[in-house]
């Protein structure tokens, strides 16, 4: 085993970081990288999709970051309910920002693809575009119902 033969001095000892501070900073990265995620050129789908991607994954980081916060805060019986119930909502929220931008990928790959849309992510279905009038029974053959 290799142990220093002089003990840590105060100068070179390991600092301990409390875990809410690493999560701010942690959460900062996170809303800084959010805002600098420029928007796609119009009409550029390759360009959507992959914005999308991006912020589904930005915002599944920041899902992680809570539930570390969340992690750490149940831990300290000393903290309010309140403030407990706060960092789960947080955490909810940001997993469904991660869901909802990955159901935009899905949808801007299948207009890429020329697929019908899931029409999940809001006003993005191109079904008037491919003839479409209704979604196919699950376990049917799939095609336009022209």
């Amino acid at each position: 085993m290799n142990t220093p033969s002089t003990p840590p001095t105060p100068g070179n000892a390991a600092t301990v970081v409390p875990v809410s501070r690493l999560v701010e900073a942690g959460l900062r990265r996170v809303t800084d990288a959010i805002a600098d995620t420029a928007p796609a050129p119009v009409g550029d789908l390759h360009a959507h999709a992959a914005r999308a991607r991006r912020l589904a994954g930005l915002h599944a980081r920041r899902a992680r970051w809570f539930a570390v916060l969340e992690r750490d805060t149940v831990r300290q019986h000393d903290i309010p309910l309140v403030y407990v119930q706060a960092v789960v909502d947080a955490g909810c929220a940001a997993d469904r920002e991660a869901r909802f931008w990955a159901d935009t990928v899905d949808d801007w790959q299948a207009l890429i693809e020329q697929r019908p849309t899931s029409d999940v992510a809001g006003a993005m279905s191109n079904w008037h575009e491919l003839d479409l009038t209704e979604p196919p029974a699950p376990g049917l053959a799939t095609g336009s119902t022209r």
